[in-house]
């Protein structure tokens, strides 16, 4: 079984990222990455490439209007407390607003939720509307409860 970091290391990886990237929460339950990339992936390329990873990831695409994506919120935001962070209660429309929010900066965003065998895994990427670098990248690797 993969673990968070090794998880982590292949999205960075993936987008080229790795390099300066640094985890936002680590503990043993749940590990976010952010990193970002000199890199300038075309915009019509974000759902692609986030599919690809997930391929690559062995893991199946959550779609992004289930119910399912309310469970995996509510159980990362749940091993998000357990390191100690100061954070309000999540909702299943977290991800809507993230992007709204981001997108009035003039920032394009895409994300995707995959399930693995014992982690889910949220990937987001952004960058310019214009295409300017850099390339923005964040996982959240979050194990599975029982």
């Amino acid at each position: 079984m993969k673990k968070t970091y090794e998880i982590a290391g292949e999205v960075m990886g993936f987008f080229d990222a790795f390099k300066g990237s640094r985890p936002a929460i680590n503990n043993e339950s749940i590990l976010i990455v952010r990193g970002r990339s000199r890199k300038v992936l075309p915009l019509d390329e974000f759902d692609a490439k986030l599919t690809e990873i997930g391929e690559k990831l062995n893991g199946t695409e959550v779609d992004a209007s289930s119910e399912k994506i309310g469970e995996i919120l509510k159980s990362g935001d749940k091993h998000i407390k357990a390191s100690a962070s100061e954070t309000g209660d999540v909702d299943e429309h977290g991800f809507i607003r993230m992007q709204e929010e981001l997108e009035a900066m003039g920032l394009v965003v895409e994300y995707k939720v995959f399930e693995l065998p014992s982690f889910d895994v949220v990937i987001a990427i952004w960058e310019d509307k214009n295409e300017i670098p850099p390339l923005y990248v964040e996982v959240t690797v979050s194990e599975k409860e029982e």
